[in-house]
């Protein structure tokens, strides 16, 4: 395993890199109003998912609990009946495990169990290989570049991520001259592109790209103008191609205004939970803050060009905060201390 793989395994992702790929999980797992059914707790969803008669019963059950119970739950649950539901859900389930696990910043459990999922499945094969990659695991991940499933295009752009993570940049380099002389889809151009210039940079320290002219708006060309800084694991594992939309950024050079808050508590310290390029995601991520007791706030900022952005922040008392973050850490959230 390379360095930056073991760096990876050792200290699991951070919770802003996973969180909007966590938080389309739970979307998809939304169940509809028909799944009516109040699950409290894992006991409650046990015995539901125990008396179910029928294949499409036992999945109404999972579906309709997941987004009700914390996420170890949900995985206890998924771990549980993933040996009992059809073939046909099989691999589903083992990609919600593997989406669980992204949460908790479990990487190595959550590219199992993707992997897992990729052996039914080939809708998983890319990022159970995208997460192999990351954690350092080699011969997983040269198994699954082998996936009939796999395009040529992305079989190619994946091949430059490896040599990438073997530090090994004029392999990579030379793979991404030659798979851009091939490839036509624009995405993965993107992110060829993107791979080209890291691999040049470091194998030179200089490197030239047609990049930001030719995808200026993309957030690869964020990157190398310097806008932005994401993690690696971050690029690698959700593929910055997909990011069209919103997405949780880092800027560079920002600067805060009040914007509003859920409830004025009163206390010292402010501990930041969330940054995002997205309103919507700022709220929704506030409201299960709330929900969880916490008490929140969404402040307002402006990168350096002057992009809107939106911080979540949870309140913490002066004297205790070191606890509040705490609390937060136990429920899957990383913060940091942004003063008063």
């Amino acid at each position: 395993m390379n360095k930056l793989g073991r760096e990876t395994a050792k200290r699991g992702v951070p919770f802003s890199d996973i969180f909007f790929l966590a938080l389309s999980l739970f979307m998809c797992l939304r169940a509809p109003p028909a799944w009516s059914q109040t699950y409290k707790n894992l006991a409650q969803a046990r015995q539901a998912a125990a008396s179910a008669k029928t294949q499409d019963a036992l999945k109404t059950v999972l579906l309709s609990a997941l987004p009700q119970l914390s996420v170890r739950d949900g995985i206890t649950l998924c771990a549980e009946y993933e040996s009992k539901v059809s073939p046909t859900f099989k691999a589903e389930l083992r990609g919600t495990v593997g989406g669980l696990y992204l949460l908790l910043g479990q990487t190595e459990d959550a590219a199992a169990w993707y992997t897992k999922a990729a052996s039914l499945d080939s809708r998983y094969v890319t990022q159970a290989l995208r997460l192999s990659i990351s954690i350092g695991d080699q011969k997983s991940a040269l198994l699954l570049l082998k996936n009939e499933a796999l395009s040529a295009e992305s079989r190619a752009m994946l091949d430059v991520w490896l040599s990438l993570y073997d530090n090994d940049y004029s392999s990579a380099s030379a793979k991404a001259k030659d798979a851009l002389a091939r490839v036509s889809d624009r995405q993965v151009r993107r992110e060829l592109l993107f791979l080209q210039y890291i691999a040049d940079f470091g194998q030179f320290g200089t490197s030239h790209s047609t990049l930001t002219k030719d995808f200026p708006s993309s957030i690869e060309a964020d990157l190398v103008k310097g806008k932005v800084f994401p993690s690696s694991w971050f690029v690698l594992s959700l593929g910055l191609s997909w990011f069209d939309a919103s997405a949780l950024l880092s800027d560079f050079q920002k600067k805060s205004v009040p914007y509003e808050e859920n409830k004025d508590s009163g206390a010292t310290y402010w501990l930041q939970v969330g940054y995002f390029s997205s309103k919507d995601n700022a709220e929704r991520l506030s409201k299960t803050l709330t929900a969880k007791d916490f008490q929140t706030r969404i402040v307002e900022s402006k990168n350096a060009d002057g992009d809107p952005r939106w911080a979540v922040q949870v309140a913490a008392a002066k004297e205790d905060w070191q606890k509040t973050r705490s609390i937060l850490k136990d429920q899957g959230y990383e913060s940091y201390l942004v003063g008063p």
